[in-house]
């Protein structure tokens, strides 16, 4: 018996010595992380849903300098799409609905015949997405988009579906509004009331809710997404305030049922471990959420992961995201986007390892950060963070702080340094036009034209740098170098409608 009772403890030591340096390894990680500023958010990693590993990186409000915590809640985006289609499962399993039925059978004003309930929950539906509402915010332009104008645009615009409702995969968050609607439809409650009563409650989340509208909320505990005001920039600034970002942010800020459940890391976990106790839905259900999407023609839909990185295939079920990984197993999850915020939900099936990562100022090694907590909770290495410096970016703040020939030279010197730096045809276009028509500074007109002259040094044969750099010619009223620059775009490609509409402008003038 002593002699059993020494190997357990020894047992014992072995695994929390492995567990200590895994432990050790993510923190080397993530300390890295913080160091070079790759992160600004929260990370929760669990296990048989408990934690083993969480950090907060940044600010929630930069502005403000209020520090990112655990306790922190985020907009989930695209990831409320699973509260969504678990609420939708819920009624099913009550007897409210089927998957196979059609929404026009609950929705009457609804304006097609063949859209079934499992078309939107799989984004087979073929409906238009966020551009249907082009038409009525032009006329419009401050209006909040709200699910209940949803069916009478979809009645006003008249518009072919895409495609056959089943024959193609096609994201769309149209869908899960629609579902939001079927939801207090047949339940007879809020969207809101409905999550609380049935996932957020049973599941114990106290610090989750959906809102309304996601446009600078009221609620200060809610972390602001940041981006680049102009690609020139040094410092971030909250996505609500930048014009370019009114569409999204402030226009399709209501999508109620494909976003806006705020939550904070903690909260989503125990979502995570009631959903996966089977507390919130039957095993049978949880695993017809879990099957790929299956086509009219009997195809599977496999794409690329979704976030992570790696060896592996995505697809998508009732909801969830589904990874397929070979060093890995299956695991299902979402991902969410909006400007300024990328979040990220990962539940390994084979390993019950959860990742959950939030940030609202994301850049490129997101995807790498999700991918490395993975790999180092199964202790294998961590993926390399890769981030090369954008040399349209340099260029433009070089621009402006030391004037051409400095900027120029630099450029010159560094575009051979491809293991540290990359040169954009697209982001100097970028540029060119942020200097053009977006920014304020003393001679920004001219700042355009050296932008674009300079995308012309190094991309020769591109018909679109001569056309942006006409343009620019043209606004500040070089008309006839304007003019030979558009046939010189022109002759590259004859096909360059708006380079020709543009220079019989240009010809038609005194």
């Amino acid at each position: 018996m002593k002699y059993a009772i020494f190997l357990i403890n020894l047992l014992l030591i072995s695994i929390g010595g492995v567990a200590q340096q895994r432990l050790g390894k993510l923190n080397i990680y993530f300390n890295n992380i913080a160091l070079q500023q790759y992160m600004n958010g929260n990370i929760l990693l669990a296990e048989h849903g408990r934690p083993v590993y969480q950090r907060s990186f940044g600010y929630a409000d930069h502005a403000a300098a209020t520090p990112n915590t655990p306790d922190q809640r985020f907009n989930l985006a695209s990831i409320t799409k699973v509260f969504t289609a678990t609420a939708i499962l819920q009624l099913k399993e009550k007897g409210l609905l089927r998957l196979g039925d059609n929404l026009r059978y609950y929705l009457p004003q609804f304006p097609y015949d063949r859209i079934t309930i499992r078309h939107l929950l799989t984004h087979t539906s073929g409906l238009p997405d966020l551009e249907l509402y082009e038409p009525i915010i032009k006329a419009y332009p401050d209006t909040i988009v709200t699910n209940n104008i949803i069916i009478p645009v979809l009645i006003q615009e008249k518009r072919q579906l895409y495609f056959q409702p089943g024959s193609k995969f096609s994201y769309c968050n149209l869908n899960y509004s629609l579902l939001a609607l079927l939801i207090e439809k047949l339940s007879g409650q809020s969207f809101q009331a409905y999550l609380v009563d049935n996932i957020f409650r049973p599941a114990g989340m106290l610090m989750t809710n959906a809102v309304a509208c996601s446009f600078e909320p009221a609620d200060k505990d809610i972390a602001t997404p940041h981006v680049y005001d102009m690609l020139y920039d040094t410092a971030c600034t909250s996505a609500f305030k930048l014009k370019r970002y009114r569409y999204t942010s402030y226009n399709n800020s209501a999508a109620t049922g494909a976003s806006n459940v705020v939550t904070t890391v903690h909260d989503l976990l125990l979502f995570d471990k009631a959903f996966f106790a089977g507390k919130l839905l039957s095993t049978t259900s949880m695993q017809e959420a879990f099957t790929p999407v299956v086509l009219n023609n009997g195809d599977t839909t496999w794409e690329h992961m979704d976030t992570m990185q790696g060896e592996g295939r995505g697809s998508y079920g009732l909801g969830w995201e589904i990874f397929e990984q070979p060093a890995f197993g299956k695991a299902v999850g979402h991902g969410g986007f909006n400007f300024g915020l990328a979040t990220f939900y990962y539940r390994n099936l084979d390993k019950q390892q959860t990742i959950i990562a939030f940030d609202n100022f994301p850049g490129p090694p997101f995807g790498s950060i999700v991918t490395s907590a993975l790999h180092l909770l199964n202790n294998q290495p961590a993926t390399p963070v890769t981030i090369k410096t954008s040399l349209a970016r340099l260029f433009g703040q070089q621009l402006l702080q030391y004037g051409l020939t400095t900027a120029a030279n630099n450029m010159h010197v560094l575009v051979n340094d491809t293991s540290r730096y990359y040169l954009s045809e697209k982001e100097m276009n970028k540029l060119g036009y942020e200097f053009l028509y977006l920014s304020s500074v003393p001679g920004h007109a001219q700042l355009a034209v050296a932008t674009f002259l300079t995308n012309i040094s190094y991309f020769p044969d591109s018909f679109n740098t001569y056309d942006s750099y006409a343009e620019a010619l043209s606004v500040t009223g070089s008309k006839q170098e304007a003019i030979r620059m558009y046939r010189k775009s022109i002759a590259l490609n004859p096909d360059n409608r708006d380079g020709i509409k543009a220079l019989e402008r240009l010809l038609s003038q005194p």
